[in-house]
């Protein structure tokens, strides 16, 4: 079978609901590569809109920044992953270092989002990263494998093989994050994919991918030297030329590489 790169890009809190379905409408006049899985993570409020933009069939997947784990109920500035789903969404954020920094998102609470999603039909994206302390310390494989066994631990072992996880190390991430090497990268993702096969009975997760200071400048060697499935990125994908180069990336990057599956 032939392997898959996914890309996608969150786009945070930016667009209108104009400005989103104009990027959508952009994107699907796009030829996009084979192999390659793009996503996109628009705001609550243009989710329906860049669904409905999209042509029936379109490869583009939608998912959401964030949903709450209850069905429904006194969630104030929340929604559910039933309203997620209904607004368009496959996938579901969670985890991300800013809603566990600026809006208190435990591990249990990423667990119990996890569950929710599956249980709604939708895949979790699950984030997982380490803040630059714990990578001075040498503790970065531990730290985040440990975050993703929290996140897995209310789902079963035949239910990680529909998750995603992208590995966004904190001090990477953001206007002032640095990039990453593959050397700091490699080792770390080589941890979650061990981590994923061990929760997954040997099966392992959906896709693992990287992000953190992702840009068309780096992806080429990222891809080349880190054994992901993917890249998960930010402010370089905002405007969709930029996303547009980045799929052209993994698409030379696939046929270059074949249909070899990372190590």
């Amino acid at each position: 079978m032939a392997r898959t790169l996914w890309i996608g890009t969150s786009w945070k809190m930016t667009k209108t609901i104009q400005e989103a379905r104009t990027f959508a409408e952009a994107l699907s006049d796009a030829s996009i590569p084979e192999h390659v899985q793009p996503f996109v993570l628009p705001a609550h409020t243009s989710l329906a809109a860049v669904r409905d933009a999209l042509p029936a069939g379109s490869p583009v997947l939608l998912g959401t920044q964030n949903a709450h784990w209850a069905a429904e109920g006194a969630g104030t500035g929340e929604i559910s992953m039933r309203m997620a789903a209904d607004a368009g969404a496959t996938l579901v954020e969670m985890g991300h270092s800013e809603r566990r920094e600026q809006f208190g998102e435990t591990d249990e609470a990423v667990a119990r989002k996890a569950r929710a999603a599956v249980d709604a039909g939708l895949v979790p994206l699950i984030c997982v990263g380490e803040p630059a302390g714990v990578r001075d310390a040498g503790a970065a494989e531990e730290f985040v494998t440990g975050q993703y066994a929290s996140a897995l631990g209310m789902l079963h072992a035949d239910e990680v093989k529909r998750t995603l996880v992208a590995y966004e190390p904190v001090w990477a991430i953001g206007e002032s994050g640095r990039a990453a090497t593959a050397a700091e990268v490699a080792p770390v993702v080589e941890a979650l994919r061990r981590e994923a096969e061990r929760r997954g009975g040997g099966t392992g997760c959906r896709a693992l991918l990287y992000g953190g200071s992702v840009s068309t400048r780096n992806a080429a060697g990222l891809l080349a030297d880190v054994p992901v499935d993917g890249l998960f990125v930010g402010r370089s994908a905002w405007d969709v030329s930029g996303f547009l180069s980045l799929l052209q990336i993994a698409g030379e990057h696939l046929s270059g590489a074949g249909a070899t599956p990372p190590a």
